[in-house]
């Protein structure tokens, strides 16, 4: 997961925005298809990188907790809306009325996420609030290897 964060450091930087990686990041070996939950984190580094003004921040982190693999993606930027959040998963759903509505996108992303993370029998959790920022949690059970 590392180096899909920082394969997006150059487009990090260009924005302005400052990448953290957890330092005490280790490898956690789990049973997936590593290509495909991999696309899924860089689509959420994405999404932070265009919802999060210049110097702002995007944190990357993963941990264990009770034989499940956390990927979190939580970033400084715009936030989005408790009412939002009911549809953001929906397949074409944009933010309407924030400065989202500025930003290009097809609307697929979180929805991409969202079914190849179930496909893995895991989930999305989603924390979020207007002008504070977002943190998006992959939670994958069941395979990790030791």
């Amino acid at each position: 997961m590392e180096e899909a964060a920082l394969s997006m450091s150059k487009y990090i930087e260009e924005k302005g925005l400052t990448l953290i990686i957890d330092p005490d990041i280790e490898e956690k070996i789990i049973s997936c298809d590593a290509t495909e939950v991999e696309r899924c984190v860089i689509n959420l580094i994405g999404n932070a990188v265009k919802f999060t003004p210049e110097g702002g921040e995007i944190h990357v982190y993963i941990k264990v907790i009770n034989e499940k693999v956390e990927i979190t993606v939580e970033d400084t930027g715009i936030g989005i809306s408790k009412e939002d959040q009911e549809f953001i998963f929906k397949r074409f759903s944009q933010v309407e009325g924030t400065n989202a509505t500025k930003v290009s996108s097809s609307g697929i992303g979180l929805t991409l996420v969202k079914h190849i993370v179930e496909l893995h029998n895991g989930y999305v959790k989603l924390e979020s609030e207007i002008n504070k920022g977002s943190k998006f949690t992959i939670v994958l059970s069941g395979g990790l290897v030791n």
